[in-house]
């Protein structure tokens, strides 16, 4: 944490407190402890801290900017993996360190614009969004709808995208003077491309625990002994019993209707997404004047080609463009998709004038569209029609549910107000598991309702919640069962199994010794296949980053294989057994041969150490404005609520 104004400054700190003092009156106390108390601040970059006062100047970090951050964290992992970490969990693991980090580094960022005078226009803004792939449409141009439902979807506010966008535009600005461009040397480019390409191909034979079928049961002291050394293995979890509500579409079906004549509408608009639109094969030739196009057409209706006619009046004899089979909506709109979906086959008796000159026209071919009859998509549209009114049924029934629950004060009592059904799941752990290991917490935002119970004290019930699904759901947790340790009686079973587990391990790591032994004094992997029972295998040759699965060449058996020296065999630990792996053979690569994925990997590697000095310069900036966290704040931030 940085003290790093002095104060020695004091004529300086004497103006400043006389500017506050001037502030306070023009302004009001009120308003400024509005301003400032809209959340705690957590950290500080740049500034001047004034004992009693607080900070002059610099960047303020509110916990709210972190707690954000930490959230969109966890719905980040919930998107990749499906489950949202529980807090406790995500703490543990320091996501809560990692939000405010980032945070941080934002803040550093937009003081560094700051103080370097960078401006970003809204038009810059709005160009670099309309530029980004991820919004464009089907046209390839942007498409403001789609801008929105990625947004929605990545849960992000579109000032805050904005925000960012502009933090980016400023931060390349500042960044600039970062060429890529041979940045990595030469030999460090030649060294580092030589170790990824390398390959090396390996003989493996597994060897699972379970080749050792004779495992005694243990002895009552054995087992007294066991579970009196691993009791924390076979804990019994903390059990909680809760009700709920779920409120989802489903529960607005029944309120839509949807008449025949918007279903006959719907179906007008959207005609282009049922059946096959009409194609046409096209050539065209194009002049820059109305006489000329006149004068091939006179020329192709007296008997010559339009080839031959472009040609002569053109001079051109590339001045035939086939456009092959096009729908209309692949032509621009206007005159000249019009026109060219209006003719019969042959040569148009008249030029088609577009912005892009005189076009003389040649239908090919015709392939009629063919349309889907209504009957056979209504029930289709009728469906899409439902789903898109349900949302604002769904709202509306939320905000009924919300209002009558701050009234009752009771989720039960709102629930039979508005006829919804309260469900509910007795003794089930952090994981929807009952006492057997069985799942029985499933169905729509499962997961959810869990987090939500095992988050919410005994007798009392949650907020309302929203999962990124569009459900919403409140919790009341109606009992709690603590976690304790079990008599042994209760888990002898389990017990028994994992002793002898256990010693099944210890006995097939004997035998994998005894292999890896033999191995290294020169038996080959056929005889010590053999003489185990089991079978060799050759895989495939590999890189470092590369592997192997349906010959036991996992990731963590390749990166042993890369330490091996030729011949030499090591074994590698799994969950459930051991691979043996032997260098077989080993195929260095050629510089010379592979040049381009050379100079590939250069630009790479360039890009890399390019990025590492544009950390480093984050770091320079972090060092220059130092930054201060207010630990105490910050654990504040993430404590439970009590």
């Amino acid at each position: 944490m940085n003290q790093f104004r002095k104060y020695a400054r004091y004529v300086i700190l004497f103006i400043l407190f006389g500017m506050l003092i001037v502030s306070f009156g023009l302004w009001g106390v009120g308003d400024m402890l509005k301003v400032v108390g809209r959340s705690s601040e957590v950290a500080h970059v740049g500034g001047t801290k004034i004992p009693l006062y607080g900070w002059v100047g610099g960047a303020p970090v509110y916990a709210t900017e972190v707690r954000e951050q930490f959230n969109r964290q966890l719905e980040a992992i919930q998107r990749q993996t499906g489950q949202r970490p529980e807090q406790e969990q995500a703490l543990r693991y320091g996501l809560h360190v990692r939000a405010l980090e980032e945070v941080i580094q934002r803040t550093v960022l937009d003081y560094a614009i700051r103080e370097f005078g960078l401006i970003v226009s809204d038009e810059e803004v709005r160009a670099a969004i309309a530029r980004n792939p991820a919004f464009q449409g089907t046209g390839g141009s942007f498409d403001p709808l789609l801008y929105r439902n990625r947004l929605q979807q990545a849960r992000i506010s579109e000032p805050q995208f904005v925000l960012d966008m502009r933090r980016e535009i400023a931060a390349s600005q500042l960044f600039g003077a970062v060429r890529a461009d041979g940045l990595a040397p030469v030999s460090l480019r030649d060294q580092i491309f030589k170790l990824e390409s390398e390959k090396r191909t390996a003989e493996t034979i597994y060897i699972p625990d379970a080749i050792v079928v004779d495992v005694p049961k243990p002895t009552p002291e054995q087992l007294n002994s066991y579970f009196e050394a691993n009791k924390a293995k076979f804990q019994i979890p903390e059990f909680r019993a809760f009700s709920y509500v779920m409120i989802t579409v489903d529960d607005v079906q029944s309120q839509v209707a949807v008449t025949s004549d918007a279903v006959r509408q719907e179906y007008e608009a959207r005609a282009a997404e049922f059946g096959t639109p009409e194609k046409r094969d096209v050539d065209q030739a194009m002049t820059d004047t109305e006489d000329k196009a006149k004068a091939i057409i006179a020329a192709a209706q007296g008997g010559k080609s339009l080839e031959d006619a472009a040609k002569e009046v053109t001079g051109n004899a590339d001045g035939v463009i086939k456009l092959g089979l096009v729908t209309k909506k692949d032509l621009p709109p206007g005159p000249l998709a019009d026109g060219i979906f209006g003719l019969p086959e042959g040569i148009a008796p008249a030029p088609i004038q577009s912005p892009l000159g005189w076009h003389i026209v040649r239908i090919n071919k015709i392939e009629a569209g063919k349309a889907v009859p209504f009957d056979e998509v209504k029930e289709k549209l009728e469906k899409d029609l439902k789903a898109q009114q349900a949302p604002d049924l769904l709202i509306k029934l939320v905000t009924d549910f919300e209002r009558t629950l701050s009234k009752t004060q009771s989720m039960k009592g709102a629930a039979e107000d508005l006829g919804l059904k309260v469900r509910t799941y007795e003794n089930v752990d952090a994981r929807g598991q009952d006492a057997s290991g069985k799942q029985v917490v499933i169905g729509p935002a499962s997961a959810e309702l869990v987090q939500a119970a095992f988050a919410t004290r005994e007798s009392a019930e949650s907020d309302l919640l929203e999962t990124p699904r569009g459900e919403y759901f409140i919790v009341r947790t109606d009992r709690i069962t603590p976690a304790r340790a079990p008599t042994l009686a209760e888990v002898e079973d389990r017990v028994v199994a994992a002793w002898q587990n256990e010693e099944r391990r210890k006995l097939a790591d004997a035998k994998v010794k005894d292999a890896l032994e033999k191995a290294n004094a020169g038996t080959d992997f056929a005889t010590l296949a053999k003489d185990l029972g089991l079978e060799a295998r050759m895989a495939k040759p590999v890189t470092r980053f590369e592997a192997d699965a349906g010959n036991y060449l996992s990731q963590p058996v390749v990166v042993e294989l890369f330490k091996l020296a030729p011949d030499k065999t090591a074994s590698v630990r799994t969950a459930e057994g051991s691979v043996l792996v032997r260098v077989k053979s080993i195929e260095a690569p050629d510089l010379s041969k592979d040049k381009d994925q050379l100079d590939r990997f250069g630009k790479q590697l360039d890009t890399m150490v390019a990025n590492d000095l544009i950390l480093q310069l984050i770091a320079a900036l972090r060092a220059k404005y130092g930054v201060t966290v207010d630990e105490a704040a910050f654990q504040a931030t993430f404590a439970p609520q009590q």
